[in-house]
């Protein structure tokens, strides 16, 4: 049985808006974690996120004209999971991400203002998804 496995993306963010195919977004400046599933493929999935891609399909491919990746963590967790568990510290950009995902409110939180240290962060967003989701 495979488990479940979801990553968390780093974004350092200038500022602006996304407009993807259907919605806009403003993004403020800021460290943003998109959560993302994975399944099987994680590392494709991975990559193809890490590049700017110009055929846009997915919300998190139009962070890439304001944001910059920085940073990845692959999780044993559900997406969901980890959405809610970050729901309940970090503000969402709600509708952001989730489509596929109706009850979820959002897959994008700005996780600070200050987006200087991102091992912290990540440090940080590891502690409250794993105490939140357990080990």
């Amino acid at each position: 049985m495979v488990r479940a496995r979801s990553y968390v993306a780093l974004f350092k963010c200038r500022g602006g808006r996304v407009v993807t195919r259907g919605r806009k977004f403003m993004i403020g400046n800021g460290l943003y974690a998109y959560v993302g599933s994975c399944g099987n493929a994680c590392a494709a999935r991975i990559v193809r996120h890490l590049n700017k891609v110009v055929n846009r399909f997915w919300h998190v491919d139009y962070l890439h004209g304001i944001c910059d990746e920085v940073a990845v963590m692959v999780l044993p967790f559900r997406e969901e999971d980890v959405a809610k568990a970050l729901l309940t510290l970090f503000p969402g950009v709600l509708g952001f991400g989730n489509s596929d995902k109706r009850e979820d409110r959002t897959h994008l939180f700005r996780i600070c203002l200050n987006d200087d240290d991102v091992i912290k962060a990540l440090h940080e967003l590891r502690r409250v998804i794993h105490e939140a989701l357990g080990n």
